[in-house]
């Protein structure tokens, strides 16, 4: 068993990188996972666009199977509409029957490893779209949502990894000013997650996206964008 774990796909947009792997791994099977650390983005349109149906019948025909969290682009209209199943210790939704939503406030046991994992984050572009169209206001938790979070991670009590889509606020201010004015400040999110999860439980790495920045592959939080890494 292997885990694989890269950053933001946003539908076709920044999925070459999966296309590379496909061409490059050797021996994969189901027991194998590659993890999608948010903004999927093949969850999208309403109904879904030709592409989006090919991309995800694409990704089941692969030998390993597709997790993904979500990010701030997504479609949570549809996210929220899928059946709700359990796998791996926690909750899931299949969009294909190897291509799952691994869901926020869970801890998993994948591949060997466990896992926190909390996906969601603010969109910087939010003037520019379009409400249950192109953005949606579930891209963070509600306060309900928040206070199953936190107690779920008061009672992971150690997991071997964080996985997220936007990092708390001081890994987010440490690597902004390298991003040339792209992103702006942290905020409430990165904030809640400092305060409510970054310090409830012991792990030994925590994995971010959200960012379109690679940082070194030895640093303790890690943000993917191309890489493509393993655990």
């Amino acid at each position: 068993m292997a885990v694989f774990l890269t950053g933001d796909t946003h539908g076709e947009l920044d999925i070459a990188k999966v296309d590379l792997f496909a061409k490059t791994a050797q021996g994969l099977t189901r027991d194998d996972y590659l993890i999608i650390l948010g903004d999927f983005g093949l969850v999208w349109g309403n109904p879904p666009s030709e592409h989006e149906v090919v991309r995800l019948d694409w990704l089941e025909a692969q030998p390993w199977t597709t997790l993904f969290i979500d990010g701030n682009h997504e479609n949570f209209d549809l996210l929220d509409a899928l059946p709700v199943t359990e796998r791996y210790g926690g909750h899931v939704q299949d969009v294909r029957p190897h291509v799952t939503h691994l869901m926020r406030g869970e801890t998993y046991e994948i591949g060997g490893y466990s896992f926190f994992v909390c996906g969601g984050a603010h969109s910087i572009d939010v003037e520019w779209r379009t409400p249950h169209r192109s953005w949606w206001p579930q891209e963070v938790p509600n306060e309900r949502e928040r206070e199953r979070i936190s107690a779920a991670a008061a009672q992971a009590g150690e997991v071997d990894y964080v996985l997220t889509h936007c990092p708390p606020t001081g890994q987010y201010e440490r690597y902004r000013a390298r991003w040339s004015g792209f992103w702006g400040p942290s905020d409430e999110w990165t904030d809640w997650l400092e305060k409510h999860v970054e310090g409830a439980f012991a792990y030994k790495r925590w994995f971010y996206g959200h960012l379109h920045f690679d940082t070194p592959d030895d640093v303790p939080y890690a943000c993917l964008f191309n890489q493509i890494i393993r655990l």
